[in-house]
């Protein structure tokens, strides 16, 4: 299966499910798998920004990697966040979690010495990351998450001839029809779409596939979504796109990482509360919510 085939679907980033005392629920995490292994998910996304991984120790990132990787389904495809806030430890991170069974890693731009971070360091920070990595390296360009920090269409081209670099996940709001003009053909560079908003947009411009935090609560609503743009039925595409955004919009998405868990809850996955201090949705709101799912006919899982 080459790098395009891998990458070729629609992806869940995996949150991370706790205990009352704040420990990782392993229980859980496989119950959630093991309820995704029944979709057409192409694959599986920890250690994301819905995965809480800034919050988690190096220790319980490597034993989530263990379940994710146990439980998966045969060729469903692990995508995990692995950048640090330098070359080195990144590099290490890296290595470690490939131990656990990765198959490419998602690397985020360091963004601590924001404003130290041009082109250039960028361009020397993710050549010295591919150059060392045992894993394929996907880009990923999420500015929400890296102090507004934005790949520029430049650096996406200097980066994408590199053999270890494979992808950019687009989880920006700057068109994805921008970078996808940018990729020289000859190459195996590919785009993936990283949020809702743009994931349809995106493939009807050349984007492979997607990892989308919709696709967390709403697995086989998305999968649904791909699958009518790859049968060439726009107008389904179009207009699931349509839904899924004002669904979207109108419940889970204002809340963030707790509004994934609480929808996840809602349909019979386990989710629950977030890290501190991350606060869980407020009750009414829960109450709200699972009113709107429950009009809109959306099952429990």
């Amino acid at each position: 299966m080459n790098h395009s085939d891998m990458l070729c679907g629609v992806f869940a980033p995996i949150v991370t499910p706790f205990t009352e005392d704040d420990r990782v629920s392993i229980p859980d995490l496989v119950e959630n798998l093991e309820k995704y292994n029944e979709t057409d998910l192409k694959g599986y996304m920890p250690l994301g920004s819905n995965g809480e991984f800034q919050g988690l120790t190096d220790e319980e990132s490597f034993e989530i990697l263990d379940a994710v990787t146990k439980t998966k389904a045969r060729g469903k495809v692990i995508v995990a966040g692995c950048g640090r806030e330098s070359s080195y430890k990144t590099v290490e991170f890296i290595k470690k979690a490939a131990d656990h069974g990765i198959d490419m890693a998602f690397v985020i731009p360091p963004h601590y010495f924001v404003d130290r971070m041009t082109d250039e360091a960028l361009l020397a920070y993710y050549t010295d990351v591919a150059d060392k990595s045992p894993v394929p390296i996907v880009v990923y360009n999420a500015p929400k998450f890296a102090f507004n920090l934005l790949i520029s269409v430049d650096l996406m081209r200097a980066l994408a001839p590199h053999p270890n670099i494979i992808a950019m996940k687009n989880s920006s709001m700057h068109p994805n029809a921008d970078y996808l003009a940018a990729i020289d053909p000859k190459t195996d560079f590919c785009l993936i779409a990283g949020n809702i908003k743009t994931f349809y947009p995106g493939i009807r411009d050349g984007a492979i596939g997607g990892v989308l935090s919709t696709a967390s609560w709403l697995p086989e609503y998305c999968c649904r979504l791909f699958e009518h743009f790859r049968k060439g039925d726009h107008e389904k595409a179009q207009k699931l796109h349509d839904y899924l955004n004002a669904l979207s919009a109108n419940t889970v998405g204002k809340h963030g990482v707790a509004g994934v868990k609480m929808g996840l809850d809602l349909r019979g996955f386990k989710g629950g509360r977030p890290r501190l201090p991350l606060l869980p949705v407020p009750s009414d709101e829960v109450e709200r919510i699972a009113q709107v799912l429950k009009e809109e006919g959306i099952p429990r899982f």
